[in-house]
């Protein structure tokens, strides 16, 4: 993988009640030299940004219990992570959602499938962290 894609040292906290889901982002990360921990729902999320430091948060929104939207929330409560960047991912692109993602805070947005290289630019905008083109 070219250095403009690696992530080196970023950790990732990746949300998605889909374990299947969560741990393909989780090996897409570690490929690019991320750090990644992942939860299956909001509340295993809590707990694993209480207890750990992280970069950037990949929220699905529709969780059962506590979906994105309510994550967020109660991410933004903790003095750690009320500043960190949060995206939202979404199986259905629904506009409603699109902005009230905006609307409420999330860093980005992005549809799934989703694409890595899309999904390395948008951690990597978030972050302001431009790609290493040498």
């Amino acid at each position: 993988m070219c250095a403009q894609h690696r992530l080196d040292g970023v950790r990732v906290l990746v949300v998605d009640d889909s374990r299947d889901t969560a741990d393909m982002l989780a090996h897409a990360f570690s490929f690019v030299g991320a750090s990644p921990a992942t939860a299956e729902s909001g509340a295993e999320a809590l707990m694993l940004a209480a207890a750990h430091t992280f970069d950037v948060v990949l929220s699905d929104l529709s969780m059962p219990i506590m979906d994105g939207f309510e994550l967020l929330r109660r991410l933004r409560a903790l003095p750690a992570c009320a500043h960190i960047p949060v995206v939202a991912l979404t199986g259905v692109a629904r506009a409603d959602d699109l902005e009230r993602a905006r609307r409420e805070g999330f860093a980005a947005q992005l549809t799934k499938p989703i694409d890595l290289e899309t999904l390395i630019g948008v951690v990597r905008t978030v972050l302001n962290r431009p790609a290493d083109n040498r």
